[in-house]
């Protein structure tokens, strides 16, 4: 038995290894292109996101959190203090990425 699966094995392989050989992807001298998607671009018909604006608290030191509390906040200067409900403190706005 495992002489003949050993045997088909090495037929298997022969077979795929020759098959590779003669797969070509058009001629040799011919200059290959990929064709590349870029999530980023957009069509010049589509409106720019609006700007959204973040409010960050940094947590106080008595919860056992490290990272900051982030909530919506209204539009304003970036850097000038606002509040999140339902967390105490007063944050730093932001803008959101």
């Amino acid at each position: 038995m495992r002489k003949i699966l050993a045997g088909l094995m090495t037929l298997l392989i022969s077979c795929s290894a020759a098959g590779a050989g003669e797969l070509s992807i058009g001629s040799v001298g011919a200059p290959m292109s990929l064709a590349q998607y870029d999530s980023r671009t957009r069509t010049d018909d589509r409106r720019p996101r609006p700007q959204r604006y973040v409010c960050v608290v940094q947590p106080r030191e008595s919860d056992d959190r490290s990272r900051p509390y982030v909530c919506r906040a209204d539009a304003g200067r970036v850097g000038g203090t606002c509040r999140c409900s339902n967390v105490v403190g007063t944050g730093r706005l932001d803008l959101d990425d």
